[in-house]
């Protein structure tokens, strides 16, 4: 009986730490995202990422309003390049399953997203 319940939570344990683990790349970034939480003049309400490494960028009222699109590339680990028709931005993007975090290079605020899509 002891190693029957042994077992099951070694069992649950590799369970739950594979379904809490961190996922990067492309793919995890696919879909819309909007913002759950953050600074109105630093974050954007909302990322959509497309397939073939393409973007579009809600920016929020206190930046504009506007929305931007392009296309963006992993640089190294956790940072990307957006690159838009006249200019570029670095992020640092974490994503862990419906959510994640975004934090515009050389700033201190960090702006957590949910997927929507």
């Amino acid at each position: 009986m002891k190693k029957i319940m042994v077992v099951t939570a070694t069992a649950m344990l590799l369970l739950s730490a594979c379904g809490s683990k961190e996922t990067t790349g492309a793919e995890a970034l696919n879909g819309k995202w909007e913002k759950a939480d953050g600074e109105p003049a630093v974050c954007r309400d909302s990322f959509t990422f497309k397939g073939e490494d393409t973007f579009e960028i809600q920016n929020s009222r206190a930046q504009g309003g506007e929305s931007s699109s392009g296309n963006y590339k992993n640089i190294e680990g956790d940072d990307y390049q957006f690159d838009y028709g006249g200019g570029s931005d670095m992020f640092t993007i974490k994503v862990d399953g419906d959510t994640m975090t975004a934090q515009m290079s050389g700033s201190k605020n960090i702006c957590k997203y949910n997927k929507t899509e």
